[in-house]
């Protein structure tokens, strides 16, 4: 009879503790989520990742919570995409970056080279300030620079 009396006493412990992770990681989230954009096809899959992956390990350490709460940020053809996945295909948090950047590569800019920095020059009348501010922008475009 006392190991049944401390079965069901861990049962209940567990069960309050899974509830009141639950409740913990949904404060978190809502906390968090303030702070988080939404993806459509028209931006860069990995800059959203970066963004969101950034905001939820300030609060939330579980990978599948994780991609949960990303998929919520997905509007248009990436929440088209994402519904259309089947179940189970996703392993973690980032296989499902990967299979985002994978279907959505077309939309990630190309970085610019080294040699394009030659032809930012300064125009007639361009102030140096304007063409050296135009010309940092340029330079912070370049892959590996």
């Amino acid at each position: 009879m006392k190991t049944l009396t401390t079965t069901l006493s861990l049962y209940f412990i567990n069960i309050y503790k899974a509830r009141y992770l639950e409740a913990k990681i949904l404060k978190e989230y809502l906390s968090a989520k303030t702070s988080l954009d939404t993806n459509d096809e028209l931006t860069d899959p990995r800059d959203h990742f970066q963004n969101v992956r950034g905001s939820l390990k300030l609060a939330i350490h579980d990978n599948d919570v994780m991609c949960k709460i990303l998929s919520t940020t997905f509007r248009g053809n990436v929440r088209t995409w994402y519904n259309s996945l089947k179940s189970g295909s996703i392993l973690s948090f980032q296989d499902l970056y990967a299979n985002l950047v994978a279907c959505f590569s077309t939309n990630i800019p190309m970085k610019k080279s080294s040699a394009e920095l030659f032809g930012v020059i300064q125009g007639e009348k361009e102030s140096i300030r304007a063409y050296l501010r135009r010309f940092n922008e340029e330079m912070l475009q370049v892959e590996d620079l």
